[in-house]
């Protein structure tokens, strides 16, 4: 224990690490302390020392980067949905020190081999949220070739990702898809209800276009694990708007294989 001040002094401030704050909130330990990895063969890992500055979306360095905090937070508990799948650990990080930017650009990688475009980040309790662009998918779970498998994005609807999400609760009748990718190490259920479309519409849209350092420096620990949250949408000739099929008739792993995102996770 430190010697108390002297009289007249006054107490220094506290220590940042005394705060309570939980590890979300607390600086990121700099780059120099973090333990090498050594790459495995076939699949390219990053540094260490150079993981505080690449963007999760490969994007220009991120020199500062934005605060954890300034990342929207994603409905939590999540929003009941209509299918679920566990990721496999060793799919999204290796060596002695994954952090989460690691499993960041992971599943961006996985996203854009299975020809996914946008995706929106979130934070949540332990973690954060990847949330895919919206298909349209055949009721058998499978996806359509483009330009069909994006046809929500229709003629008049070309200025932005938000128009793109609007237009599904316009779009033609049919089956629609939205893939959450929920990293965390706490436990969770899903709510006791879906999302509305007009929730649907907000927390799509919303999110970040990178992961912030705050966030992709904190280790993906032991009690990290990764889930993906399967959304999926019907539209019939006779609604308004489309709702969520809940449940979906497909196993939330034969989303992920329809979508060819199993297969992209699982390349090593």
């Amino acid at each position: 224990m430190s010697a108390p001040p002297p009289a007249g002094e006054a107490p220094s401030a506290p220590d940042p690490g005394d705060s309570g704050e939980p590890p979300s909130a607390m600086e990121p330990p700099p780059a120099a302390e973090l333990p090498a990895t050594a790459p495995s063969a076939g699949r390219e890992t990053l540094p260490p020392t150079a993981r505080p500055r690449p963007s999760a979306n490969g994007g220009p360095p991120a020199n500062g980067g934005p605060p954890a905090a300034a990342l929207p937070g994603f409905p939590w508990p999540p929003p009941r949905y209509s299918a679920f799948s566990p990721i496999e650990r060793a799919w999204l990080a290796e060596g002695e020190a994954p952090v989460l930017g690691d499993v960041a650009v992971r599943l961006e990688r996985a996203f854009d081999a299975a020809g996914y475009g946008e995706r929106s980040y979130y934070r949540i309790p332990g973690g954060f949220a990847l949330v895919s662009r919206i298909e349209r998918i055949r009721e058998d779970a499978s996806s359509f070739e483009p330009p069909a498998r994006w046809t929500v994005e229709a003629a008049r609807v070309r200025e932005g990702f938000i128009d793109h999400i609007r237009a599904l609760f316009n779009a033609p009748p049919g089956f629609y898809r939205v893939i959450v990718f929920a990293v965390t190490d706490e436990d969770f259920a899903a709510a006791e209800r879906a999302p509305t479309s007009a929730e649907a519409r907000e927390w799509v849209t919303g999110g970040g276009l990178r992961l912030p350092e705050g966030i992709a420096l904190q280790p993906y620990g032991a009690r990290h694990y990764t889930t993906a949250l399967i959304y999926e949408f019907e539209r019939r000739g006779e609604q308004p708007q489309a709702s969520v099929r809940m449940p979906s008739p497909a196993t939330g792993r034969m989303h992920l294989e329809k979508a060819g995102l199993w297969q992209a996770l699982a390349v090593r």
